[in-house]
């Protein structure tokens, strides 16, 4: 049996996810009921639903939606039967939509082994990440009737937090002396990164003497932290820098 992959995230008991369903055997019996190992309270004297969605017509066309407005690339699925009677989804389907558009069957219509009793996870890992923003899963066969829960799993969200800034050196530090020489400059981000970014430099102004025709400089982003890092600015030989101005780009990855 699959594992679910390290470091993935459950998508519907992290209420990541919209839900719909084609039908509901009623309302106690509804998609909320799906998620993986829902149970009802057991309370006597009150009622919290079946222990799982279970569909009001026993056919092809039923079909449970997990999706939303953002592109997930998904990794892998888990079934499980309905926990509090004996029935299963033996086999299924799954189609999934980029743009909640066109709809595409998973790897040609691939069927996909579901579950043989009430509560074992069957865990399937995807040969490659599912880009999408919706996933359908379609019973095919089923123990008694059309009744599952389910959990789809997709990669950590990569955040899109970028920084940009400019910095030069912005005094004669190293216009005198030959030999290797350099001096730092520290930024600070206007908001701290949720961890280390990726920084890139680019140079946009050199205002230089050269060393017999060769310009010899170089700038690197050095001492990263969420909060900031240090420019260093460094020449040698003899060559003498009066400024260099520098934009940056910061990215959490």
């Amino acid at each position: 049996m699959a594992s679910v992959p390290a470091g993935s995230v459950a998508c519907l008991a992290n209420a990541i996810l919209n839900l719909r369903s084609s039908t509901d055997f009623n309302a106690d019996h509804g998609a909320k009921n799906s998620i993986l190992n829902f149970a009802n309270s057991k309370e006597t004297n009150r009622f919290d639903g079946s222990e799982s969605w279970s569909a009001s017509i026993n056919d092809k066309n039923q079909f449970l939606i997990a999706g939303g407005p953002v592109v997930h690339e998904f990794v892998a699925i888990s079934t499980q039967g309905r926990g509090d009677f004996d029935q299963w989804v033996s086999s299924y389907k799954l189609r999934y939509t980029f743009d909640n558009v066109s709809w595409f069957e998973y790897n040609n219509g691939q069927v996909f082994n579901g579950n043989t009793d009430r509560n074992t996870v069957v865990t399937h890992v995807f040969q490659q990440p599912i880009r999408a923003r919706s996933i359908a899963i379609h019973p095919v066969t089923f123990n008694n009737h059309i009744s599952l829960r389910w959990e789809l799993y997709t990669k950590p969200a990569e955040s899109n937090f970028v920084q940009v800034g400019h910095v030069s050196i912005g005094d004669r530090t190293l216009n005198s002396g030959n030999g290797s020489r350099d001096t730092l400059r520290h930024v600070n981000f206007d908001r701290p990164f949720g961890k280390v970014p990726i920084v890139a430099l680019g140079s946009t102004q050199i205002d230089a003497r050269t060393d017999n025709g060769q310009m010899r400089w170089r700038v690197d982003a050095v001492n990263v932290t969420p909060t900031g890092f240090d420019v260093k600015f460094t020449t040698w030989g003899d060559n003498l820098l009066y400024d260099v101005s520098v934009d940056y780009v910061a990215v959490e990855h």
